[in-house]
């Protein structure tokens, strides 16, 4: 099976914004989605993409507003998109920012791809999102669609429209409405989304404060790329265990719902590794808690809490079970090995 589609926590943030700020009931729309409002504390933080899709589906049919996706993609800065956001930010040029995207973008949704297709005198900025699970996935289309299309236009001027724009969904006369797309030719029902761009603005400036330095010069780059999305099944799923760890152990239930998947099919996949749920959780745990401890700075207790132990003698009896050492030995005996 391919891997579960993670998105980072800053691509779901300017959506939770939006909501509060038109009045939505945003905490019953996150309960419906296993999402705590805790999780959004940290925007590098990792959650699947179906928990980003169906939220903003849930709240676009909720508020009766078939452009949610556009609008608050169209008022999201790339800045603020956390570490995705700050290491793109750093482009010389609309083609530096462009091709950026190409090499960093699956590390904050591996579930997108992006690429240019040349085309003579222009240039297709191509965009695709998987769909998770049986769901609809236009919300999601859309909002890319904003937010690259805000992104074009600090370069090529806030009144910039495009000539021709291509979409996966059905036909929606709500977004042909939109002024953003007077005078622009959509199509819809096309095999992926799509911007056309003249070939001649790929050499203007976007960010005209920043110093071309090497992309993995960056300070962000190193930890953004070991965080990143897996990309197998396995791993995704450790990973998606990890992220909802500190507000208490998940259960296979929430994991199943988070993921697009039913306890079954995931039971399934579990069995063709010769693992059980409860044991894979052991082992996220395990690997977690030697990472941690292997930072002298960090406390038995913060670390028992990122874990998603209440009390940390809990966490204590656990270890020793696994590694045949309480933490402080180990800590102690890594030290020494150091």
């Amino acid at each position: 099976m391919k891997s579960i589609p993670l998105i980072r926590v800053g691509l779901l943030l300017p959506v939770v914004e939006f909501l509060d700020h038109i009045g939505s009931p945003t905490d019953r729309l996150l309960a419906q989605v296993n999402l705590s409002p805790a999780v959004l504390e940290h925007s590098d933080r990792l959650l699947t993409l179906y928990q980003g899709v169906a939220l903003a589906e849930k709240a676009a049919a909720l508020e009766g507003l078939e452009t949610l996706g556009f609008l608050v993609g169209g008022q999201t800065p790339l800045p603020r998109l956390g570490s995705l956001g700050k290491i793109v930010h750093h482009s010389l040029s609309l083609f530096d920012l462009l091709t950026t995207l190409e090499q960093v973008l699956g590390m904050a949704n591996s579930g997108q791809q992006v690429n240019l297709r040349w085309d003579g005198d222009w240039v297709w900025w191509q965009f695709n999102c998987q769909s998770p699970g049986q769901i609809s996935n236009l919300q999601n289309h859309r909002y890319d669609l904003g937010l690259y299309l805000n992104a074009l236009r600090q370069v090529l001027g806030p009144d910039w429209r495009p000539t021709e724009v291509h979409l996966k969904g059905p036909h929606c006369q709500a977004m042909v409405d939109l002024g953003d797309f007077a005078g622009t030719t959509m199509h819809f029902l096309r095999p992926c989304n799509a911007i056309k761009i003249p070939r001649s603005a790929l050499s203007l400036p976007y960010n005209p404060k920043a110093k071309g330095t090497d992309l993995h010069s960056h300070p962000d780059y190193d930890r953004f790329q070991q965080t990143a999305p897996a990309q197998t099944f396995f791993d995704s799923l450790q990973q998606c265990i990890q992220a909802q760890l500190p507000f208490g152990c998940p259960d296979i239930t929430l994991i199943a719902s988070a993921s697009g998947l039913s306890v079954r099919t995931l039971q399934r996949h579990l069995g063709e590794t010769g693992l059980t749920y409860s044991k894979l959780v052991d082992q996220v745990r395990f690997n977690q808690a030697v990472a941690l401890l292997r930072q002298s700075d960090t406390k038995l207790l913060d670390i028992a809490t990122e874990l998603g132990y209440t009390d940390p003698a809990n966490f204590g009896r656990a270890f020793r079970r696994w590694a045949g050492m309480s933490p402080r030995e180990f800590r102690a005996t890594y030290q020494r090995q150091g």
